[in-house]
């Protein structure tokens, strides 16, 4: 699976994209953005917790943002 992420500061522009995801029968949701840098975050942190093969360099580059 793969996905494609649309940034648009307009409700209606939001709607637009959903529809036209609706239409191609697309499986399509509006998040915010801050919600999807926490959930990479999240999982950067669960796999370094895990396994070594997340940085140190990498975790802190995604705080800083």
């Amino acid at each position: 699976m793969e996905a494609v992420v649309i940034e648009t500061t307009s409700e209606a522009d939001v709607k637009f994209w959903l529809s036209l995801a609706k239409k191609t029968g697309t499986r399509a949701r509006a998040i915010k953005s801050g919600s999807l840098e926490d959930k990479i975050l999240g999982e950067m942190i669960e796999q370094g917790m895990s396994s070594r093969n997340v940085s140190r360099k990498r975790v802190m580059d995604m705080l800083e943002k």
